[in-house]
């Protein structure tokens, strides 16, 4: 299915919008706490969807920069990057994109901004999404980002975790397994 240049360059807009969010929400954050990581999982629901995560994590569902939530990582004093997981819901409405042709777009639009590492489509629990790995240079920070897609009912749901490059994978592991609780009703 050929897509018309307007929409093409609107869905493009969406999703440097959606990778700009992701950037702007893992800014240095000034209220900095230190807490030790315990074992007790809470759950959130929203729009459709449902995703636990672990107690020390930090919710904000102040809608701020179009994203339902973040979930922010313990920090420690001197921390200048707030690692995150946040979630945007996108109305393809009029595109009527699926999951192939939102991937598509996504990764031509990550390819000219940046460097994409990985692209994945996984099918899980009857759950179809597309995992992508990418990273970026931005405001002085070497970013690296792990993203799981989905495309259900007109609408993308886009889960990014934001990290410092070289602080990536001390918090993969446990960041896959709250990413990997994200379920949609």
């Amino acid at each position: 299915m050929a897509i018309d240049k307007p929409n093409q360059m609107k869905y493009k807009f969406l999703v440097l919008i959606a990778v700009m969010i992701a950037i702007v929400g893992c800014q240095k954050n000034e209220k900095k706490s230190i807490s030790q990581p315990d074992k007790d999982t809470k759950e959130l629901s929203g729009k459709g969807y449902s995703i636990q995560y672990d107690s020390s994590f930090r919710l904000d569902e102040s809608g701020r920069n179009g994203t339902e939530f973040y979930l922010f990582t313990p920090t420690a004093p001197g921390d200048d990057f707030s690692e995150n997981i946040n979630l945007i819901i996108q109305n393809l409405g009029v595109l009527k994109y699926d999951l192939n042709q939102f991937i598509t777009l996504s990764e031509k639009q990550i390819e000219a901004n940046g460097k994409l590492i990985e692209s994945v489509r996984k099918n899980e629990n009857g759950q179809e999404y597309h995992i992508l790995i990418f990273e970026t240079k931005m405001n002085g920070f070497d970013l690296k980002f792990l993203q799981y897609d989905f495309v259900k009912n007109d609408k993308a749901y886009v889960l990014t975790f934001s990290a410092k490059k070289d602080e990536f994978e001390n918090h993969r592991k446990s960041i896959e397994k709250v990413m990997n609780s994200f379920g949609l009703e």
